[in-house]
């Protein structure tokens, strides 16, 4: 595969040209060059919220095409500043366009050659907004006179002075149609009506049930417990809330963030207090970034092929000669559906954490994967997350090269993220997928939904360093507050996965960073096996994490259980991965593991009785306690 030249990863800005990168890191150090600002500063939108700054687009990662200055202007390092937020290359990646901008197909930066068209100055018709000596062109004339119609004078007198009167009656039949046709029957409904069904948007009053609508009668936009809601398909469900939480969705204003998961939880309108407010999450794994372990029917199929599917590097290849890749897209359409999302308030949960590939974005040259259509079903995830008071925590699961050489990284094998012949290279390449993703999430009608941003998945860092870790993550760190503007607060909590290195080496790390967290991944099933059973395992995670992450918050800030299981032994199908066996039967493949028993009894799920679920319920509260996910 052939890709663009890179310079070196920047690591430090304080070096000398002998020993370059022998300077300690701060928060505070950026490398302009490496983030390919805009050479002159973006202003503020008129219509953006108070504070809100205006996002930055830039274009989309480089691709195999060599070094060559990327072909958005918006992108390049020596670009300007753009006049639509949708002319950049980013637009891709952009809801649909708002009313009367520009075709959403069209991404030039409106070149006119023709100074005397009228609609090229507003403000001052026939005065060209061209340079000087594009003013000046022979070539202009030249087509103008070859072009131009010819004019009658006379004629032209009255074509205006009929269009005069033409117009003026248009108008007088606008306006009546207007006022008999929406203002009075609106005017007579809001006298019916004199309080919404919200109030003000910091309430958190539930609002009443609402009924199907009727022919001619608008549909409801929010309700709560026992509400009926219409789904994007048409078809509708009774909503089941009894933690007081609300859904809101108006397509006549897709970004109203007014709905609230439940009554303890901040409305999407409202400030999430982290450190305050309880994070109860749960993670949509398997989803849009396939893993065995949790999407097995995917791979069984492949499991024994010529070429076994263990990875989606392998599974997209296999799909490919049998039937092609649109079997993941339909895997993408049943696996998560809306309903998911109003059961996940219901559940009394307020965050989704989702894991995305960088193949949402782009593919390179030789990469089998699906490109960019999980990115499709990603932005039904943000719409799903607003209309049901959810906030999202996306994660970055897999990046080029794989961060750590496990199968959900998308290739299971080498590790050549910051390690191997290409790791820089796909070290930059990650980091140009950060700052797109960053781009998007920090526009205004995003960011209060995905409210936290896990920049990589599960880093190796025993194998290349915790210190490079650092430096890319201090990169990382980097390009998502530039794209969220200047300005403490502003843009999404940025989580950094601990890189198996122990959440004690982190503390007097990004000192004085702005709103940063450490994200941990505690497992107990892939250690030592043992036959005891959860009634004898519950006071094992507080004697394992509790003293940890308490150290951690205070030494380091906001740390977080990314993810965490039930799970007490590593049974169950691919949970090592395809065809590798388990501990507790001695059959996994890596290693010499004695064998502790059979898997059966905690895999036949029918089999369990109340008290076992009840020692299970127990082990998670626990979980929860010592993580501080439920206080």
């Amino acid at each position: 595969m052939s890709g663009p030249s890179y310079d070196p990863v920047p690591l430090s800005t304080d070096h000398t040209d002998d020993v370059p990168y022998n300077r300690p890191l701060s928060p505070e150090t950026r490398h302009s060059a490496y983030q390919s600002p805009e050479t002159q500063p973006l202003e503020p939108h008129d219509d953006l919220p108070p504070g809100a700054a205006r996002p930055r687009f830039l274009g989309a990662a480089l691709n195999d095409d060599g070094p060559n200055p990327r072909s958005s202007y918006a992108s390049s390092s020596n670009s300007f500043p753009i006049a639509d937020d949708y002319s950049s290359s980013v637009y891709a990646l952009n809801a649909d366009r708002a009313p009367g901008s520009r075709d959403p197909t069209f991404y030039s930066l409106n070149y006119r050659d023709d100074p005397h068209d009228g609609d090229f100055n507003d403000s001052q018709p026939g005065v060209s907004k061209m340079s000087p000596a594009m003013q000046s062109s022979p070539y202009l004339s030249e087509k103008r006179n070859t072009y131009a119609a010819p004019r009658d004078r006379s004629r032209r007198k009255l074509f205006i002075i009929g269009g005069a009167i033409l117009g003026l009656l248009l108008v007088i039949a606008v306006v009546v149609g207007v006022y008999f046709g929406v203002v009075k029957p609106k005017s007579a409904k809001s006298s019916d009506n004199a309080s919404g069904a919200l109030g003000d948007e910091h309430t958190s009053a539930k609002p009443s049930g609402t009924s199907a609508p009727t022919p001619g009668v608008r549909a409801a936009v929010t309700g709560g417990d026992g509400s009926k809601v219409t789904t994007e398909d048409g078809t509708t469900f009774t909503y089941q809330n009894s933690f007081g939480g609300y859904w809101y969705w108006d397509s006549e204003d897709p970004f109203n963030n007014g709905a609230r998961a439940q009554s303890f939880t901040p409305a999407l309108n409202e400030t999430f207090r982290y450190g305050i407010d309880q994070i109860r999450g749960v993670n949509l794994g398997g989803w849009l970034n396939t893993e065995p372990f949790i999407t097995p029917a995917l791979y069984e199929k492949y499991a024994n092929s010529s070429n076994p599917a263990v990875d989606e590097w392998t599974l997209s290849e296999n799909m490919a000669a049998d039937g092609g890749l649109q079997q993941l897209e339909d895997h993408y359409k049943t696996f998560i559906t809306e309903k998911d999302f109003a059961e996940i308030a219901a559940a009394g949960l307020n965050w989704v954490r989702i894991p995305i590939p960088y193949w949402a974005v782009e593919t390179w040259d030789g990469e089998p994967f699906l490109a960019k259509t999980c990115w499709t079903y990603f932005l039904k995830a943000i719409q799903w997350a607003r209309k049901y008071g959810i906030r999202i925590n996306l994660d970055l699961h897999a990046v080029p090269g794989s961060q750590n050489g496990w199968n959900h990284s998308g290739r299971l094998g080498t590790i050549n993220l910051l390690n191997g012949p290409m790791g820089l290279a796909n070290a930059q390449r990650s980091l140009d997928y950060i700052r797109i993703i960053s781009e998007f999430i920090s526009q205004p009608q995003y960011k209060d939904v995905v409210a936290m941003f896990g920049i990589t998945n599960e880093p190796q860092a025993p194998t290349f360093g915790q210190e490079n870790l650092i430096r890319y993550y201090l990169e990382g760190y980097n390009l998502v507050r530039a794209a969220s503007g200047i300005g403490e607060g502003n843009g999404p909590m940025i989580s950094f996965h601990e890189g198996f290195t122990g959440l004690s080496k982190w503390s007097g790390t990004f000192v004085n960073s702005d709103r940063t967290s450490l994200d941990v991944h505690p497992y107990l099933c892939f250690s030592n096996q043992s036959p005891d059973p959860y009634s004898a395992r519950a006071n094992t995670p507080c004697s394992a994490w509790a003293a940890g992450q308490n150290n951690s918050i205070g030494n380091f800030g906001l740390t977080t259980a990314g993810e965490f299981s039930n799970a007490i032994n590593d049974c169950g199908l691919y949970v090592n991965g395809v065809n590798l066996g388990t501990r507790y039967e001695g059959t996994y493949t890596p290693g010499n593991w004695p064998r502790v028993g059979s898997c059966q009894q905690w895999t036949d799920y029918q089999t369990w009785d109340d008290d076992m679920k009840q020692d299970i319920m127990n082990f998670a509260l626990a979980s929860m306690d010592a993580l501080q996910l439920l206080l």
